[in-house]
């Protein structure tokens, strides 16, 4: 009978402490859950409930250690869940998965849990897996529009651009003031090359919806690369007016300077990317705005500003286009600094690295260019020209591949076949051959 009340008693703190959980009174919930477990440390629920407590305060170390305890007491589709989701807000996401699939395998299939199960595979960049788990999702509870939207993005990332642009119209059908669904067809019609109905289709969702900024953004984009920079400045211009522009502010600031670079305004470009990196918060990292300051510097000549942000992006490791880009310009600038010993050291490094990145990622195309730049600028223009060759033969015909190959053959003094080089690449992107012309007058 003692035994009961006991029992009955912790029952009742634990219950108390679950109702001041949601209340947010973290520490009146904490003494309740204490009092529960010194009264019957058997008690499942006050384990779990401390594990959510711990959730909410983002410590994931001690609301993994809290499921676990419950667990232990009790087998549970649902611990196993809330247990993978402590995982994975650890950044521990292959541990996360293990738990979804044990709570799967205890009978439990809840909508999130596929939709978690999804990000989780997002996170480790198995964008085929994600966009099952994303699919179950939807087939679990097809009104859910969060769940279509990521769908969405997995087909886009797959480059399944026939079946995102369907489930995109579905998605616009079913949730007309989706925000989002406006978003992801303004950027599958962009991947597709339709630039004019990108342009239209952009400029509909701005007007239904004059007050979100993100649809004004991707009308201000659309404007850019259509080369219409006046309308895209007077976009940019009005979006500064609007009550949410804040949420979109980095994104303005980056277009504003691509825009003003292209009309030679680098010292308004370059402010445009301090103020992006001044807006920083801790924890966040904003590559783009370096890496296109290091680009600025670049046409600038000022390689002690490229060699500043290079380190940044190097350290940063992040392992994305912008790291590729600054393991060269780091060497480079160095170079062109006068700092010989220090360059061959960086290119060397570099070339390492890259090898180590296509070894993991052989998709890194990206890498395997820098790789050739960096041999190229410490002569060994065999094996860069052999990297191009390996290139050419997995990417078919890219512009890029040439003028790297004219330069190559240019510095062994082979200019008939650079420049037949030159001319394949001028077939491929016409626009290069005025931008070339452009960078000979400059350099003269």
């Amino acid at each position: 009978m003692v035994a009961e009340e006991s029992r009955l008693e912790a029952l009742d703190f634990n219950q108390q402490g679950a109702t001041l959980l949601k209340a947010g009174d973290i520490e009146g919930a904490k003494e309740k859950l204490d009092q529960a477990i010194e009264l019957e440390p058997m008690l499942m629920n006050s384990y779990k409930n401390y594990g959510d407590l711990y959730m909410e305060e983002k410590d994931f170390a001690q609301a993994k250690s809290m499921y676990k305890k419950a667990l232990l007491i009790e087998k549970s589709g649902e611990l196993y869940f809330l247990l993978g989701n402590a995982c994975f807000m650890a950044d521990e996401a292959h541990e996360g998965l293990e738990n979804y699939n044990m709570a799967i395998s205890s009978g439990f299939d809840g909508e999130d849990m596929l939709y978690f199960m999804g990000m989780a595979y997002e996170h480790l960049n198995d964008n085929q897996m994600a966009l099952r788990y994303y699919q179950k999702a939807c087939n679990k509870n097809p009104s859910r529009p969060d769940f279509q939207v990521k769908k969405i993005a997995a087909q886009i990332q797959l480059s399944q651009m026939d079946a995102a642009e369907e489930s995109v119209d579905k998605l616009l059908l079913t949730s007309p003031e989706l925000y989002d669904a406006y978003h992801l067809k303004t950027h599958l019609l962009l991947q597709k090359g339709s630039l004019k109905e990108a342009v239209a289709f952009s400029k509909s969702a701005s007007e239904r919806f004059p007050d979100d900024a993100e649809l004004m953004y991707d009308y201000a984009n659309c404007a850019a690369i259509s080369r219409d920079y006046e309308l895209a400045a007077k976009l940019i211009g009005q979006a500064k007016q609007l009550q949410y522009y804040a949420d979109a502010k980095r994104e303005f600031l980056l277009l504003e300077a691509k825009i003003v670079a292209e009309q030679l305004d680098l010292e308004k470009a370059a402010a445009c990317c301090k103020e992006c990196i001044a807006m920083e918060e801790e924890g966040q990292w904003d590559g783009e705005a370096r890496f296109l300051l290091m680009n600025l510097n670049l046409a600038n000549k000022d390689y002690a500003g490229v060699l500043q942000n290079a380190e940044q992006l190097v350290a940063a490791d992040q392992e994305d286009s912008f790291y590729f880009a600054a393991l060269y310009y780091r060497a480079f600038s160095l170079k062109q600094l006068g700092r010989e010993a220090d360059a061959e050291k960086c290119y060397k490094e570099a070339v390492s690295l890259y090898r180590l990145i296509t070894l993991k990622k052989p998709e890194a195309f990206e890498a395997y260019l820098y790789r050739a730049m960096c041999l190229k600028d410490i002569g060994e223009y065999d094996q860069a020209l052999e990297i191009l060759e390996f290139v050419s033969k997995i990417s078919g015909d890219v512009a890029e591949v040439h003028t790297l190959r004219a330069s190559i053959l240019r510095e062994m003094g082979k200019a008939a076949q650079a420049e037949e080089e030159m001319q394949k690449a001028y077939k491929i992107k016409p626009e290069l051959e005025e931008l070339y012309e452009a960078s000979e007058k400059g350099d003269a």
